[in-house]
């Protein structure tokens, strides 16, 4: 059980292990085609999302570039950066003269393989990045692990999937994180609530072929199912990287770990922020409630699937 009471220290002083947290998804404007324009945008929300009172801020998908995933390989690798680059710096500084925390998106090159990621950070509200922990290790962040082809999109032209799923530790918070289409998948909330993720912080781009119902059912029905909070955010507004325009369709939202949704932020109202309050203590009553995760009947499922026909 995670703990809610105790304090925690950072650079900037000293912070309470929090019990209740003021959660932010900022709905971002979609981004042009200047890197650095996008940047002061996104640094504009979180400072307005920390003067809100948020103690955890989410943003979009590949936050400061617009989403490229239709379009030819390698045509903007020019806009990539290492985990060290300026994007996660400036909102690193952000964080610590804030003291918000943030789970902040980019397009990422490893400096180190060549090779090129969706990946994502999270800042803690000292300003440093916190490390993932996974069952493989620790990593300084988390990189998309599912890369959605067909209908015009071949995400694998432009990222390397990622390797690992796990929790960043946030002052008490069990914090998970899943990139888009990474929702699609049933077994990554299973693993993420088994490491033990009390949320669940979801960035997004575009529309992903869903009615907005769907989006919404889906992600209300991985909460309930396993007993995790959700943060969603999402971009608004069109992106023209180059042959085809994104529509991102906003919808971002908090959802409970009984699956209702508490917060949500239509594309009608444009780029701002969702504001709720998330009581990591009324998750656990919420588990103890709805045991779908202990009773499951894990004996059905030791071998090896089968084939598809």
């Amino acid at each position: 059980m995670y703990p809610t009471t105790g304090r925690a220290h950072g650079t900037d002083g000293v912070f309470e292990v929090k019990r209740i947290w003021r959660v932010a998804a900022i709905q971002l404007p979609g981004c042009g085609s200047e890197p650095g324009a996008n940047l002061a945008v996104a640094a504009s929300y979180l400072r307005q999302a920390a003067r809100a009172g948020a103690d955890l801020a989410v943003l979009p998908e590949l936050a400061t570039v617009p989403y490229f995933g239709a379009e030819p390989p390698g045509r903007f690798r020019h806009l990539s950066e290492p985990i060290g680059g300026k994007s996660v710096a400036t909102f690193a500084r952000l964080c610590g003269e804030t003291g918000i925390a943030a789970v902040f998106p980019f397009y990422e090159r490893d400096s180190r393989s060549g090779e090129y990621h969706n990946s994502l950070v999270v800042i803690g509200r000292d300003g440093k990045l916190l490390p993932m922990r996974s069952r493989r290790g620790e990593r300084a962040q988390f990189r998309k692990l599912h890369l959605a082809t067909g209908e015009g999109l071949d995400e694998a032209q432009h990222f390397a999937r990622g390797g690992d799923l796990g929790i960043f530790a946030l002052d008490g918070l069990g914090l998970g994180c899943l990139i888009c289409y990474d929702r699609r998948f049933p077994e990554c909330w299973r693993e993420l609530r088994a490491l033990g993720a009390l949320v669940v912080a979801v960035p997004i781009a575009g529309e992903g072929g869903d009615t907005i119902d769907f989006f919404l059912g889906e992600l209300r029905t991985h909460a309930r199912e396993n007993g995790v909070a959700v943060i969603a955010a999402n971009k608004v507004g069109s992106e023209y990287p180059g042959s085809m325009t994104v529509a991102n369709y906003g919808e971002s939202c908090v959802v409970s770990a009984t699956g209702d949704l508490i917060a949500r932020r239509t594309a009608a109202e444009g780029p701002g922020l969702v504001l709720a309050e998330i009581d990591l203590e009324e998750i656990l009553r919420t588990r103890a409630r709805l045991r779908y995760f202990e009773q499951r009947r894990l004996d059905l499922f030791a071998g090896p699937m089968p084939t598809e026909v």
